[in-house]
């Protein structure tokens, strides 16, 4: 087993430009959902020691040419993870469904990764198809990237079922949790959990069901309610508003 340490480049399929990958209903887009799982899948990593470079981070267009030559650049790249969900053939619902990892070919290094990775979200309960590693000479980023490379579809966003879990915050910290736990042991790295007072979490949580209940903390079109991100004073005005709504004072 190597010493702990890595080098892992992360990539979030598509970018804001791309709409048509997308629930046939309209309320999905990957392009989103993978550079949320993206950012996850960094701060888990990049937490646990590994040094994590993103190929986007932002909804900015990047081709399949640059997100290679990003990977290329890095020395000594351990591995290039490719995010995506993926679509079954047609426009509306399919029945399709199951979590699949994507290798350029048998064997090696790359192979060793996503069986690492498969093994952890298996572990972790995520539904994964009968025939969960796909070998795709044919994909441009596998083919044409030095290091081992997998492309990972998170499930397809034309299934109803998976697409509600596609568009859960927990469910998306679940994919990162269990990908990035199969990308340490890859590594050689041990997973540690994060030493976050139990206490605070439970505040936390009761704070969250008690705002949301009342309608003061409302999430996107999407169902999620970013607790993550920042605050601008735009959306601190409205929840100090809602909140004193709520209290009687206007």
């Amino acid at each position: 087993m190597r010493e702990p340490s890595g080098r892992v480049c992360l990539d979030p399929g598509h970018d804001a430009g791309n709409l048509a990958n997308r629930s046939p209903d309209g309320t999905y887009y990957e392009q989103e959902f993978t550079l949320d799982l993206g950012k996850r899948l960094e701060k888990l990593l990049t937490d646990r020691g590994v040094a994590v470079t993103m190929t986007r981070t932002g909804g900015e267009a990047v081709s399949l040419a640059k997100r290679c030559e990003i990977a290329n650049s890095i020395p000594d790249l351990d591995l290039f993870v490719s995010l995506h969900s993926n679509a079954a053939a047609g426009s509306g619902w399919s029945s399709a469904k199951g979590w699949s990892i994507y290798l350029y070919g048998p064997g090696g290094r790359r192979e060793q990764a996503a069986q690492d990775i498969l093994e952890q979200v298996r572990a972790a309960g995520i539904t994964v198809r009968s025939t969960p590693i796909v070998y795709a000479p044919e994909l441009y980023v596998l083919k044409h990237t030095k290091a081992p490379a997998v492309l990972i579809e998170n499930g397809f966003h034309t299934n109803q079922d998976e697409v509600s879990l596609l568009k859960e915050a927990a469910y998306r910290q679940k994919l990162a949790v269990a990908e990035a736990r199969g990308i340490l042991e890859y590594l050689g790295i041990p997973w540690t959990e994060d030493e976050t007072d139990p206490g605070y979490e439970a505040e936390v949580q009761a704070a969250v069901a008690w705002l949301t209940e009342n309608g003061v903390l409302q999430g996107n079109s999407q169902g999620d309610l970013m607790l993550d991100q920042p605050l601008t004073r735009r959306q601190f005005a409205v929840l100090e508003y809602r909140i004193a709504r709520l209290e009687g004072f206007v």
